[in-house]
């Protein structure tokens, strides 16, 4: 872990937002500021909290969705990128040095917050729901680093001086399981706290009840505590109703905080200067004719002339066939053709071409290769499967059918299994039904590395396209490297086992 010279006066950055991360780190111990001087309203209290969110948009960006995305089972790339080539290592961490740094910068912000939060001098029947928003955020950002590294330094102190300093530079790899153990009772005890209604409906669509629901429920998943990822589940069921009540369109990225989602981040672009943006969308988009609004032959117009995308994310023969002509989301994911138009590409080698990936990723006005769009991250399809998994591992058939065939019918409702197949029958086909649904969504390499099939998944299926998959993927490559800078500044308390062999 980097040296942490936040402590205390991490809270002036976020109330007040007038010094740099990077310089805030570099700050001597004689810098110490209290945050006492600070959380004096509530108003204040959120300040911080909106300084707890920043850090997300360092972490949810095409980086981040290349290697969770756009190198599994579903779609490789071709690109000169670490990740895409598997040709990570300690040395050279590919994305794990950004989700490391910013997971951590995110994880100081929270435990301040929460710190000062703690000891605010507001009326304490307000600090549980802006205590949870801090909670859920800290989860969040454990979430991703549990998830990428699997075991890591955990810790929720605040940092207020030296001593505290030195005994979270002495946290060494810490047990995955027990972490997200840790985080799901802590979110249990402030989720009630937090508005119970749709994201959506949450002033600036901020942290609401289902996210930190979705959040035990994930953690729960990785666990195989199914009853605790079955119960949280439920309770997003109450808050979100019906999957049919939304349209399919909520899925598009540019069709920001509809009201299916439970978490999105959040992006910007105005042609005023305020920008705040990714480059996914140059990842996910047709190869373009330069100065125009063509892309691989036909005029888009909604997409203008001034995006330049990059080398597209290529969809994987098995990530094609999993879709049935009929189903509505092969054409938002999969772009084989623009207002009944074929792409060039798609009819090559007598119509054998393969699609581009679909409008869902386009992000309309995209300039040069900046796109606005919202990132998402939970949405209420992928809580329903979530569902499913958990009540079928708990011999709940009934239930675990009802809502895989939620997701199902809102696509097609022919597509609605008759009966229920069997446990493993019905497990491989809700495998094939989060990659129609969640392709885009920032998880499908962690389910499998949750599933514990990313090894031979890949094996079978891009490293049969891609020729440097093929000479490249490990099995270690499941987790992140802990990067090597950051093995030495803890003295080699920390440590990558599984890239020494």
């Amino acid at each position: 872990m980097k040296p942490i010279y936040i402590f205390r006066g991490l809270i002036l950055l976020m109330v007040l937002s007038a010094t740099s991360c990077k310089k805030l780190l570099e700050e001597k111990n004689k810098s110490f500021v209290s945050p006492d001087g600070f959380f004096k309203s509530e108003s204040q209290c959120i300040a911080a909290l909106n300084g707890c969110y920043n850090p997300l948009t360092s972490i949810f960006i095409q980086d981040l969705i290349i290697p969770l995305e756009g190198v599994t089972d579903l779609a490789f790339l071709n690109s000169s990128q670490l990740d895409a080539k598997f040709e990570i290592s300690p040395a050279n961490p590919g994305m794990g040095d950004n989700i490391w740094s910013a997971c951590y910068q995110g994880v100081m912000f929270c435990n301040s917050a929460i710190d000062g939060i703690t000891k605010a001098t507001i009326p304490e029947n307000r600090k549980p729901a802006l205590l949870g928003e801090a909670v859920t955020l800290r989860a969040l950002y454990y979430y991703v680093l549990t998830s990428s590294f699997k075991d890591v330094p955990f810790y929720t102190k605040s940092i207020s001086d030296l001593e505290d300093m030195s005994e979270v530079m002495k946290l060494g790899r810490m047990d995955a399981t027990a972490t997200r153990n840790s985080l799901i009772e802590e979110l249990k005890k402030y989720a009630p706290a937090l508005p119970q209604k749709r994201t959506s409906e949450v002033a600036q669509n901020r942290i609401s009840a289902g996210t930190a629901h979705m959040l035990i429920g994930k953690m729960a998943l990785w666990n195989k505590d199914y009853q605790t990822c079955y119960d949280a589940m439920k309770k997003v069921r109450e808050i979100y109703g019906q999957l049919l009540q939304y349209p399919l369109t909520d899925t598009y990225f540019r069709n920001k905080n509809t009201p299916e989602s439970i978490f999105e981040v959040q992006y910007l672009w105005s042609p005023t200067g305020i920008k705040k943006t990714t480059q996914v969308a140059a990842f996910f988009t047709p190869t373009k004719k330069s100065g125009t609004s063509t892309y691989d032959g036909i005029d888009i117009p909604e997409l203008g002339s001034k995006g330049n995308p990059f080398n597209s994310i290529t969809p994987s023969a098995y990530f094609m066939s999993l879709y049935d002509v009929t189903d509505p989301r092969r054409e938002i994911i999969l772009a084989y053709s623009y207002n009944n138009v074929w792409f060039s590409r798609p009819m090559a080698n007598n119509g054998t071409g393969k699609p581009w990936m679909g409008p869902k990723f386009w992000c309309p006005g995209m300039d040069n290769i900046a796109d606005g769009n919202n990132q998402k991250v939970f949405r209420f399809a992928d809580a329903l499967l979530m569902l499913a998994e958990a009540a079928n591992e708990l011999d709940l058939p009934d239930e675990a059918l009802q809502a895989l065939n939620e997701v199902k019918i809102r696509a097609n409702a022919s597509f609605a299994l008759p009966a229920f197949p069997g446990k493993e029958a019905f497990f491989e086909e809700l495998k094939k039904e989060r990659a129609r649904e969640l392709m885009g969504e920032y998880g499908r390499k962690w389910d499998l590395v949750r599933w514990g099939i990313f090894f031979d998944r890949l094996s079978e299926t891009i490293a049969k396209e891609y020729e440097i998959v093929k000479n490249n993927l490990r099995p270690y490559h499941e987790y992140y490297p802990i990067p090597d800078k950051e093995v030495m500044r803890s003295g080699g308390i920390l440590n990558n086992p599984a890239y020494s062999n």
